[in-house]
């Protein structure tokens, strides 16, 4: 080398030495040192690779290139193992290599020589970057021809070399602790957001935001399942057109039946953590159908899985994927700086959801519990002595231990909610609630929220999670009523929960389990139904397990003198009245009775003469005489028991209203209302309030 050069060669070095002092910005310090080394050697692009500090994967640190290298190349992940590089890695001084003499040296999977070659190239060389004898990468030259390089030429390279190790070296360093400034940034991002965010979705939105910014992703998937083998969490995240990410549904992402397999198929993903792209990808894709789906329809090549916990009652973890970069054990290491915190925000909100909803259920059963208290008419046991009475006890007994599902079938009167509690009562399931709904009294917009219950937001005015009927009696009973008043649209639903014991809330995807014993009631013949075209065949069969028929109080006329005694005690003791007693040919009278309403008629009739009744036995005298007693209809016309009921309540209302009258609007005292109908003034004040009488005082 002549003096002169070795001038050119002192002055460029102080310049590039000058320059890594001087320049902050690595792109343009090395733009810089690139375009002086142009002026010393000859060659069409360069490039700088790096090495991970395991030295085991190469990265494409910088680039000077005129030709532009294939988008499916990974510039920043290449496994060194096995790699045109591999050989140099011992190099101490400048290597020049034929592009044309590697091709046949490398298989097809180490692409770079033949997309060199392709591109026109011919020459590379490397000029190995070292400090404190730590081999950093190497700094390449490409040319489209093949250059003879002589020895002062590649030692002058490796002078010039030198600094620019030490620009690497220091870029590196700077770059390491961006990241670990980016790092604590993502942790108090993420903190901030568990800590104020209540909603789980925008909360995890918000998680998704932050592990992009540092490790970018197309899809991350949280998942958390119980000790029952149930998903608790099973939420999806995926990238939209606009960079930002949106929740998306599993069913809706894949359009496969086995939705459950797949689930599964996920979560043990999960708990084989660890980065997979390239080959360990691809055998993955063949060991999990998910992820062989998720690279045909998305083009997912890489995935990341990290565990956030696995204890005995719950396990949970992280699936992050991506559509055109490979994950780095960095990434992964990154991902897991947040695992403590989002660990603890899921715990907790599990926790608080699982408190909120046992919340919701005693609410439930509450409500279920004065309902029934409140009850106009809730009889007490079962009362008398008939065979046709004694041989449904005996099917009772029989079903009764047993989880079969039963059909109560009987006339509208008859006591089917009786008989139904006594099921309940002697089954194993007596310490759980017994749950009560009547599919007739309801809208049937509604019922499917009772039955089910909704989420929030499921539908107009549904500003809370409802927890349904059939949750509510989770390890009891629950009693459909009136089950032939079902919608034909709800029967199917009803059906697949008997079926599978299985359901989901109305506007939710989350499959809950359900162990509830069924008993339906119903005043309708159900087979006559089927045959209308008005209920379910499926259905009536999976009800009637095992039928059970209640007699109309017709076929019981043995057991009415046992029930008038029972309710005129009742009623006397209600009233606060003296308990009087029935004279025989009252008694008589009331056992020859057509009784239409049955049990309920023949209780309302008793509340009434209790109520009328002054002297030492019971008053029928106005209620069973034919001039006073509701007129029965004729012949093929039709009555109900709400039409009994009503007239009932006309009659108590006209005696009430008259001995106010009367009593000049005095309810207590000498000469009150309460003292002419010898009833205790806080029975009369309710008897006001319940049959809406407005009282004139004086």
């Amino acid at each position: 080398m002549s003096s002169s050069s070795v001038h050119e060669a002192h002055k460029l070095m102080q310049y590039i030495s000058d320059a890594v002092g001087s320049i902050r910005d690595p792109q343009e310090l090395f733009r810089t040192v690139i375009d002086k080394l142009r002026l010393v050697f000859e060659f069409d692009s360069a490039a700088i690779l790096t090495f991970d500090k395991e030295g085991r994967y190469s990265n494409l640190f910088f680039e000077m290139l005129r030709f532009q290298l294939p988008e499916t190349l990974d510039r920043k992940k290449r496994l060194i193992a096995g790699s045109w590089i591999e050989p140099h890695l011992g190099d101490m001084s400048v290597s020049v290599l034929s592009i044309e003499d590697a091709l046949g040296l490398y298989p097809a999977d180490v692409p770079l020589p033949q997309i060199l070659y392709d591109l026109g190239m011919r020459q590379v060389v490397l000029s190995p970057l070292r400090t404190g004898g730590k081999l950093l990468g190497f700094l390449c030259f490409v040319s489209k021809d093949e250059k003879k390089w002589s020895e002062s030429e590649k030692e002058l390279l490796a002078t010039l070399s030198s600094p620019t190790a030490v620009a690497v070296s220091n870029a590196l360093a700077y770059e390491e602790l961006r990241q670990r400034e980016a790092q604590t940034a993502m942790q108090l991002a993420v903190n901030n957001a568990l800590l104020t965010i209540k909603d789980r979705n925008r909360m995890l939105l918000a998680v998704c935001d932050q592990i992009d910014k540092l490790v970018p992703c197309t899809f991350l998937g949280i998942r958390v399942m119980g000790e029952d083998g149930n998903y608790r969490i099973f939420d999806s995240f995926m990238r939209d057109s606009g960079g930002g990410f949106v929740p998306v549904s599993p069913i809706d992402m894949f359009d496969v039946d086995d939705i459950e397999e797949i689930a599964r198929e996920s979560f043990s993903l999960i708990f084989n953590p660890g980065c997979y792209y390239d080959e360990s990808f691809l055998r993955l894709c063949g060991e999990y159908r998910i992820l062989e789906l998720v690279k045909e329809k998305f083009g997912i090549c890489s995935l990341l899985t990290v565990p956030l916990w696995d204890t005995p009652g719950s396990r949970a973890g992280l699936i992050i994927s991506h559509t055109s970069s490979s994950f780095e054990e960095q990434d992964q290491a990154t991902v897991s700086l947040i695992v403590p915190q989002l660990s603890l925000a899921l715990q907790n909100y599990l926790a608080f959801e699982e408190i909120d909803e046992l919340r919701r259920k005693l609410e439930g059963e509450r409500t279920c519990l004065i309902e029934e208290i409140k009850a106009s008419h809730n009889f007490e046991e079962i009362i008398g002595s008939s065979a046709s009475l004694a041989a449904v006890l005996r099917r009772v007994s029989q079903v009764a231990p047993t989880d079969a599902t039963v059909l109560i079938q009987g006339e509208t009167g008859t006591g089917k909610e009786l008989f139904a509690r006594a099921l309940h009562n002697l089954s194993a399931r007596s310490k759980r609630a017994l749950i009560k709904i009547n599919c007739a009294t309801l809208p049937a917009p509604l019922i499917e929220s009772e039955l089910f219950g909704h989420e929030k937001g499921s539908f107009t005015g549904a500003t809370e999670r409802r927890i349904g009927k059939f949750e509510l009696a989770e390890g009891g009973t629950i009693f459909l009523d009136e089950i032939g008043e079902l919608p034909l649209e709800l029967q199917a639903k009803l059906l697949r929960v008997l079926q599978e014991r299985e359901l989901e809330r109305l506007g939710g995807k989350q499959v809950i389990k359900v162990d509830v014993r069924v008993i339906a009631a119903t005043n309708r013949d159900l087979a006559q139904e089927v045959a209308e075209g008005r209920f379910r065949e499926d259905l009536f069969f999976r009800l009637n397990v095992f039928p059970l028929a209640i007699p109309p109080l017709s076929e019981r006329r043995e057991d009415i003198a046992m029930l008038a005694a029972h309710f005129a005690a009742k009623f006397s003791k209600e009233f606060g009245k003296p308990v009087r007693s029935f004279r025989e040919s009252d008694m008589n009278r009331l056992v020859g009775r057509d009784w239409k309403g049955n049990i309920r008629e023949l209780a309302h009739l008793i509340e009434q003469a209790v109520i009328v009744s002054e002297g030492t036995t019971l008053d029928f005298s106005t209620i069973l005489s034919s001039s006073s007693a509701p007129e029965l209809p004729a012949a093929g016309c039709t009555r109900t028991m709400r039409d009994f009921e009503d007239d009932v309540a006309t009659m108590e209302r006209e005696l009430i209203l008259d001995a106010l009258s009367r009593s000049k609007g005095r309810v207590s005292g000498v000469g009150g209302a309460a003292e002419q109908l010898a009833l205790h003034p806080k029975t009369l004040y309710s008897r006001i309030e319940k049959l809406g009488i407005c009282k004139r005082y004086q």
